[in-house]
């Protein structure tokens, strides 16, 4: 079966699960100490006004386009990935007809954002499982993320963690992002930082 392969094997003491659902993931690691954090903060604000937490009620993209998004700007640049996402989105306007695509008709939307064809049949097999394993939330068969709302922070986390090509800073991405959870992701692409 295709799903067979839709999700990493984890050992119980994975890195990247440990990090993300612990409650403290750097136990050895003194500083700066949670005071400092709160000194910093309020610091900040102080400096710059408190910032406000968006309302991600009204988002421009669905939860299961955010997180394919964030998996097409692995490897590149922002401008590339969501070029690639809008020729995606232009070529095969839903989920659905992406997985009824003919073969190769998926990759070359994406081409331009590179790893095409890694990507694509990551994003493929995320599709299928959800369909898989959560059809009543699909109308229609078009997959959804949307159900994840419900979730907790940790059991989303969990689960997206499972996929091929959805590590931390994917999740934290669209944990943030997409759903204004608390969350720090941190790497080139980011430039915004919510506390």
């Amino acid at each position: 079966k295709p799903l067979r392969n839709a999700t990493k094997k984890r050992k119980s003491g994975n890195k990247n699960k440990k990090i993300l659902a612990g409650p403290e993931p750097f136990p050895d690691f003194s500083n700066p100490t949670e005071t400092l954090c709160y000194l910093a903060h309020r610091e900040l604000c102080d400096l710059y006004g408190k910032p406000k937490r968006e309302d991600c009620s009204h988002r421009e993209f669905s939860l299961l386009d955010s997180l394919c998004r964030t998996i097409l700007s692995q490897n590149t640049t922002d401008n590339t990935s969501a070029r690639a996402f809008a020729n995606l989105k232009r070529t095969l306007p839903t989920w659905k007809d992406v997985l009824n695509a003919a073969p190769g008709v998926a990759e070359e939307a994406i081409r331009c954002g590179g790893l095409a064809d890694v990507k694509m049949h990551r994003i493929r097999l995320i599709l299928l499982s959800i369909l898989d394993e959560y059809s009543a939330h699909c109308k229609d068969g078009e997959p959804t993320l949307d159900f994840l709302a419900e979730w907790s922070t940790d059991k989303i986390k969990d689960y997206l963690l499972n996929f091929k090509g959805v590590g931390p800073k994917t999740v934290s991405c669209l944990l943030m992002f997409a759903m204004g959870r608390a969350e720090f992701p941190v790497d080139t692409h980011v430039w915004k930082i919510a506390l």
